[in-house]
């Protein structure tokens, strides 16, 4: 009796997930007619982008998933590079074996690439994924080609290219964002920052180049922020300061300094209004990207302020510069303080920004027992500050600054300072050392009888 009523109760139970199997079986395929009306009056390219799926168990999903992967996204880029490769060994026999002429040359390349272009405009309306990748590889065909029937072959004048490579790039970006493809614009990026390498003959015209780099940045910055490719105003922004930094390490010698700051200005306000924008247009929270790109623009400044008046004794300009980029971050932080509130932990990282250059600033300008006693008083002013406004980390930043100028002092001034210096810099710094210790124990005891921190 007792397993007849287990077998009944089995078969219930069965019955009964049965029941609900069915029950989920038809949300789900009440779920997928949803999904496929709302591809239908999506973008086209969210229609292909999203995998077509049919109701499957869990593994049969995952490699599904897979397949449908590679065959939407790796096995169009691989074939597209084979085919270039393809194409590339095939000029090169050509050209070696002296099969074609160089007007024929630049021909069939244009050719090659006019035909990809075609096929990624006839197939965009189907298979959009696979035309964006068909008009990127057709874009970097005719760019390159241009750049090669210009540099090698001298088919065009300067003027000539250079319209091509801005036509190209402006079609390039107007297409990534008709297509939403984010990979077609940075081919554009690419081509747009590299047009004044491939084809300027005249190194020397500072001024056009950096006016150049200002309006491909306002175009950019304008798309990536339209269509949120954060991507693109991170590029935009590494690439622009290395091409700044690059040009004052190696080509800058002081005679450019007030053209140089202009530019420096420009590159340095576009960066930090693109980082905050959004917060500004959507009062949303700010990203941990646009965060970074504010303390990288802050940095590249710093480094680029540097190099800018390093000329007539590095070591004299270099604490006026970190002195001032002190000063300057540390009003930025009261200035996102008041304007943005909520965002503690930009405030928190330009705080230190501003405290490492104004210990820097110290050890620059001064030396011996004098910096000694300034990291000190720095250390107890950021004490203090953390404790009246019940903030732990300038309390930390003073104690790691105190532990700092100790070592400083027992590593390289023992040997420099008199006896009656290392008393001094010793009696001060075990004081403040046990002034710090008492205030942590008085903390623990508040703790313990009141539950919070006063």
């Amino acid at each position: 009796m007792d397993k007849e009523q287990q077998i009944h109760e089995i078969q219930e139970r069965i019955n009964r997930l049965s029941k609900d199997m069915q029950s989920f079986q038809q949300e789900l395929y009440v779920l997928q007619a949803r999904l496929n009306t709302l591809r239908e009056n999506a973008d086209p390219l969210i229609q292909e982008d999203i995998t077509h799926s049919t109701i499957f168990t869990g593994e049969e999903t995952t490699n599904g998933s897979l397949e449908n992967y590679i065959g939407l996204r790796f096995m169009h880029i691989i074939g597209m590079l084979v085919l270039v490769t393809g194409l590339s060994i095939g000029v090169k026999y050509a050209i070696d074996k002296e099969l074609i002429s160089e007007a024929m040359r630049i021909i069939l390349a244009y050719t090659a690439g006019v035909i990809l272009l075609v096929l990624s405009l006839r197939l965009k309306k189907k298979y959009q994924l696979f035309s964006a990748i068909l008009f990127s590889g057709s874009m970097a065909s005719i760019y390159f080609t241009t750049y090669a029937a210009f540099v090698y072959y001298h088919f065009f004048p300067v003027f000539v290219a250079f319209a091509i490579m801005v036509g190209l790039t402006v079609y390039t970006v107007f297409t990534a964002i008709n297509y939403n493809r984010q990979e077609i614009a940075v081919l554009g990026m690419v081509g747009a920052y590299g047009i004044p390498f491939l084809i300027s003959t005249n190194a020397e015209r500072v001024d056009l180049f950096f006016s150049y780099i200002v309006l491909i940045n306002i175009g950019v910055l304008f798309i990536s922020f339209r269509r949120s490719w954060k991507l693109m105003q991170y590029m935009a922004l590494l690439i622009t300061w290395i091409l700044f930094t690059g040009w004052a390490l190696l080509r800058y010698d002081g005679s450019d300094r007030l053209m140089a700051l202009v530019f420096m200005s420009a590159f340095y306000v576009l960066f930090l209004v693109s980082a905050i924008a959004r917060r500004i247009g959507k009062a949303s929270s700010l990203l941990p990207g646009e965060i970074q790109q504010v303390v990288i623009n802050n940095t590249a400044l710093y480094f680029s302020l540097l190099l800018l008046f390093s000329n007539g004794g590095f070591e004299i300009q270099a604490g006026g510069v970190t002195g001032f980029t002190a000063l300057f971050i540390a009003l930025l932080a009261l200035l996102f303080t008041q304007l943005f509130p909520q965002e503690i932990i930009l405030q928190r990282l330009l705080a230190w920004q501003a405290i490492i250059l104004l210990v820097l600033f110290t050890g620059i300008q001064w030396d011996g027992l004098t910096v000694t006693l300034l990291w000190i008083a720095i250390a107890i002013s950021l004490f203090v500050w953390g404790v009246f406004n019940k903030r732990p980390w300038p309390r930390l930043a003073a104690i790691l600054l105190t532990g700092i100028t100790l070592g400083k002092l027992i590593i390289f001034d023992s040997a420099n300072f008199s006896t009656v210096q290392k008393i001094i810099s010793f009696l001060v710094i075990g004081v403040l050392l046990l002034l710090f210790s008492f205030y942590y124990q008085k903390f623990n005891l508040l703790n313990k009888k009141t539950g919070k921190e006063k």
